[in-house]
């Protein structure tokens, strides 16, 4: 497999789990049922309960599910179509800068404002992070590969 596949394919693995974490969340939420919250106690919930859970009217976890769906999405994408993958990977990127400074933002308002922390978040955010470094590193690899297969 090529190095670029193997990178989409770690995105889709990193996606998925996010989408995961995020449906859980808005299912907990929806049905009122308590979240399981490794290393932050009750944090979870409280971030959960609090009015920055929600965007006009529209839970994050919502959203979470959404964003990480279109990284699937734009991953299968450009796994399939060599053509356009360029591209792909492009837009993949925009999301994830916004993505990013989404959840940096909201990692500011749990500790400043909220004064909780939710691990799933967290999690979340990190997987964020792992994508961009995984898009970054396949924009990366199609980039300089001509440059090799020239010398």
């Amino acid at each position: 497999m090529r190095r670029k596949s193997q990178l989409l394919v770690a995105i889709l693995a990193l996606a998925a789990a996010g989408m995961a974490t995020a449906t859980y969340d808005f299912i907990a939420r929806a049905l009122g049922v308590p979240l399981f919250c490794p290393f932050a106690g009750d944090g979870c919930d409280i971030v959960q309960s609090s009015p920055y859970a929600v965007l006009f009217g529209v839970p994050l976890a919502f959203l979470g599910i959404l964003a990480f769906g279109a990284y699937v999405v734009l991953a299968g994408l450009a796994l399939r179509s060599g053509s356009v993958a360029r591209r792909v990977l492009g837009a993949m990127l925009v999301l994830n800068v916004l993505e990013v400074g989404f959840m940096a933002y909201f990692g500011y308002v749990q500790v400043a404002l909220i004064h909780a922390i939710c691990s799933l978040c967290a999690f979340a955010a990190a997987l964020n992070v792992a994508i961009g470094v995984l898009t970054v590193c396949a924009l990366r690899d199609r980039v300089i590969k001509p440059a090799h297969s020239a010398s």
